[in-house]
């Protein structure tokens, strides 16, 4: 991005008087995902961006549906063994 222009915008934002302009300015910077925001955290308080946490579910449906998982009563067995 070009920093001349960005200091444009800041001066032209700086000098604002238009409520209804500035409150659409702000609707758009908090609808405007931050790729590298933290969204949420793994079981280890590992964080995960959206990408990450997104991945990570479709990671789990994939396991499902080809049944790589363990039933709750089978946990149960397994852990009388313990």
């Amino acid at each position: 991005m070009d920093a001349a222009k960005k200091l444009e915008v800041l001066d032209w934002v700086m000098h604002l008087t238009d409520e209804a302009v500035f409150n659409k300015l702000l609707a758009i910077k908090n609808d405007t995902p931050n790729e590298n925001e933290i969204v949420a955290y793994t079981v280890l308080g590992e964080p995960m961006t959206r990408d990450q946490y997104y991945a990570k579910i479709e990671r789990g449906e994939k396991d499902i549906e080809e049944g790589r998982f363990t039933t709750q009563e089978d946990l149960r067995k397994e852990m009388e063994s313990w």
